[in-house]
């Protein structure tokens, strides 16, 4: 039974039906007969048929079937042998059988029909022509996709030969295809042209295999692709790349072209006579064979990375890249094998078709050896000059006729505490008061008018809104172009001008401290021979004798004192002020001084204040206080800072007794307190020389609080100085 048969059958299930009940009726009644006769062993095995057949085509309901059929099976043989058991378990048997056998087939022709419903939605859906041959090559299937890439039905070919569609010149090869697959080849690719029912030609690209049945071919599967636009985009393709070569011939720069695989297209006379290959040895090769000139090259190139988009390859290869739309430029320095370096800018950028897809690659690049050297020699020069002006202490500088910075030294961006970047081409409005920079301005053009050298003092403040006092020689440079630029040297004399003005107060302070001790001794010394003229009057009144010499005696005490007091402060202003930290200072005083192990939190190890050298003195006298009066209970002194407006506030504060408010509105007056009364008054003296001030602002009963007030410009931090 072929399989032809079989198909027509299932394409009329009425007659299906109708022969099968026709066998199945004829099997039952050999079988009634058989039963009637003692035949119980052979004719049982007919009901395989229809069981078998109705299964088969009727897969669904062949248990069913198988059921029933055994129903009427079993019923026969209990009417004939009612009361013979052997006969009723046989029976029972061959059932289980039958209905086995149903279920088996039913499920296997389930399972064939998916496969074959599977199979046929799939050639149903592809986009590609599937047909299906006998082992002649005439058509016994043919999938729907065939009118839409040729016109034709599928019953249109169904049942023809492949001469029917396909040119004479080409029958040949299809053949010898046909013979090839017959005879036990895999599979086989040819390409020909197709007729479509229009009369036009199509190219399809067949693949062909075999199909076995019983271990034989019988038939062939055929899987057609309509390549007719790809070989027309190829032939494009040639024709474009062979104009492509011809327009690379004519660039000046080294250039070369490369399609999908890596293949040279192109290789022009420029780079013939760099690479030292000629072109008809290199175009047609690929697998990197045109690096083959450059020295220890032996893998990807530029070229190669962009053909692929790799933009990570190109980071990773090429450090200095820079990328312009889909333009990859970079440079690069090679040796070709034969010794020779070249330095080399390189461009490349891939080919794009008509659709978007990639269709090549081309590098051009360029010799600027030459150019490297000058470049060289000049980067060399102006390290040289780099290294000589920033080793310079002084800040320096170069604007151009526009003011803007063109040069910078790092005494210059440390200074003013911007970086060069930022400083740049920009002017000193961008970083600098307008006050300031009016000035600036004023004094660089008057150099650029006057074409003379100008110096001037002038206040500058930095990014930390610190105000520096500067000198500024300022003078003209004109280079061979005729371009004008300021060439500018800083000289911070801050430091210079605030010493000058302590110097000048302190001398003030110094003479009014001279003039009032001169003053106070003078008064001492006139109340001293007062009472030395009537200790002669009471020479014959013991009592009022001894009252006179006990009041001379405190007097020469107050007068030892005020000689103590100029002993103090004699230093005082003598030499500049400088910049101490304040924690390094404590720490010394409360080494001097007897703590009785009250600690000391000496505050901020990285402060510094600018302040006379006696600056000592004042904490030495705040915390000698603190230990005098603090009371017992005093538990701890600390010194903590803040800022306030610009203004840092040093607190030396403690938990003792504190200070009454009385005696606060007397704190820093001259001779106040219960020993010489100048502790205080002379740390305000000292304090005073670089304008800062002092207040006490605790609370009685809490604690006394001395708020050191340091002006802004006055402080910094400084880490690591202690």
């Amino acid at each position: 039974m072929n399989s032809s048969f079989l198909s027509d059958l299932q394409k009329r299930p009425r007659i299906l039906a109708i022969l099968i009940a026709f066998i199945s009726i004829t099997v039952l009644i050999l079988n009634g007969y058989g039963l009637m006769m003692g035949i119980t062993n052979v004719l049982p095995h007919l009901f395989y048929i229809p069981i078998i057949l109705t299964a088969y085509f009727f897969p669904r309901r062949g248990i069913l079937f198988s059921a029933v059929i055994s129903a009427i099976y079993c019923g026969m043989t209990f009417f004939v042998h009612p009361i013979i058991p052997v006969e009723i378990l046989s029976t029972a048997g061959r059932v289980m059988v039958f209905v086995t056998i149903a279920a088996v087939v039913s499920f296997l022709t389930i399972r064939l029909q998916e496969s074959a419903m599977q199979f046929q939605g799939v050639a149903e859906r592809s986009s590609d022509i599937i047909i299906v041959t006998d082992i002649t090559g005439r058509a016994t299937y043919v999938s729907t996709s065939v009118k839409k890439i040729l016109g034709w039905e599928p019953a249109e070919i169904v049942g023809k030969q492949p001469m029917d569609f396909i040119s004479p010149d080409n029958l040949g090869l299809l053949q010898a295809s046909v013979s090839d697959i017959t005879g036990g080849r895999s599979s086989v690719e040819i390409t020909v042209p197709f007729r479509k029912k229009s009369g036009e030609y199509a190219i399809i690209e067949f693949f062909g295999a075999p199909v076995i049945k019983g271990g034989a071919v019988a038939g062939i599967q055929v899987i057609g692709r309509d390549v007719t636009e790809r070989k027309r985009m190829e032939e494009v393709h040639r024709e474009t790349s062979q104009r492509l070569a011809e327009i690379v011939d004519f660039l000046p720069d080294p250039t070369m072209v490369i399609d999908t695989q890596g293949i040279v297209v192109a290789w022009n006379h420029a780079m013939e006579l760099m690479s030292g290959i000629p072109a008809s040895d290199i175009i047609g090769k690929g697998e990197y064979s045109y690096t083959a000139w450059i020295a220890g090259q032996t893998g990807p190139i530029l070229i190669d990375y962009v053909l692929r988009r790799d933009i990570e390859g190109i980071k990773t290869a090429y450090p200095h890249v820079h990328f312009e739309g889909n333009t990859i430029k970079t440079e690069k320095d090679i040796t070709r094998v034969d010794g020779t370096r070249f330095s080399l800018w390189i461009s490349a950028t891939p080919l794009i078709g008509r659709r978007g897809e990639i269709t090549g690659a081309i590098e051009s690049v360029r010799d600027v050896t030459d150019q490297k050297k000058i470049q060289r020699a000049l980067q060399e020069s102006n390290a040289y000059l780099d290294t000589v002006i920033n080793t310079l202490a002084d800040p320096l500088f170069i604007k151009d006729r526009k003011h803007c910075f063109v040069t910078l030294n790092n005494s210059f961006c440390q200074f003013s505490g911007h970086t060069r970047e930022e400083l740049l081409g920009r002017t000193d409005y961008d970083f600098f008061k307008k006050e300031e920079a009016d000035i600036f301005w004023e004094k660089d053009e008057e150099v650029f008018l006057t074409r003379r050298e100008n110096e001037n003092e002038e206040r500058i403040t930095d990014s930390s809104g610190n105000t520096h006092t500067i000198s500024t020689k300022k003078t003209l440079y004109t280079n061979t172009a005729g371009e004008e630029f300021i060439v500018g040297i800083i000289r911070d004399i801050t430091e210079r001008k605030r010493a000058e003005a302590a110097l000048q107060i302190t001398n003030k302070k110094l003479n009014l401290l001279s003039s009032i001790t001169r003053h106070d001794i003078k008064n001492q010394l006139m109340a001293l021979n007062s009472y030395i003229y009537l200790s002669g009057e009471a020479v014959d009144n013991p009592a009022e004798l001894k009252q006179f010499f006990a009041k001379e005696e405190r007097i020469a005490g107050a007068i030892a004192h005020q000689i103590s007091f100029t002993k103090d402060y004699e230093d005082l202003g003598v030499k500049a002020p400088v910049w101490q930290n304040v924690n390094t200072i404590i720490r010394r005083v409360i080494a001097r001084l007897p703590m009785r192990n009250i600690p000391v939190d000496a505050g901020d190890p990285d402060l510094e204040i600018f302040a006379d050298p006696l600056l000592e003195k004042v904490f030495y006298n705040l915390i000698d206080n603190a230990l005098i009066y603090g009371g017992e209970q005093m538990t701890s002194i600390r010194v903590k800072n803040r800022k306030d407006n610009g203004v840092l506030i040093i607190a030396v504060e403690d938990d003792g007794t504190g200070i009454s408010a009385e005696d606060k509105t007397q704190l820093f007056t001259r001779g106040f307190g219960r020993h010489t009364g100048l502790g205080l008054y002379l740390s305000r003296e000292i304090l005073a020389i670089t304008d800062i001030t002092i207040a006490e602002n605790g609370m009685p009963g809490k604690g006394a609080r001395f708020e050191i007030a340091v002006p802004n410009g006055g402080y910094r931090f400084i880490p690591g100085t202690t």
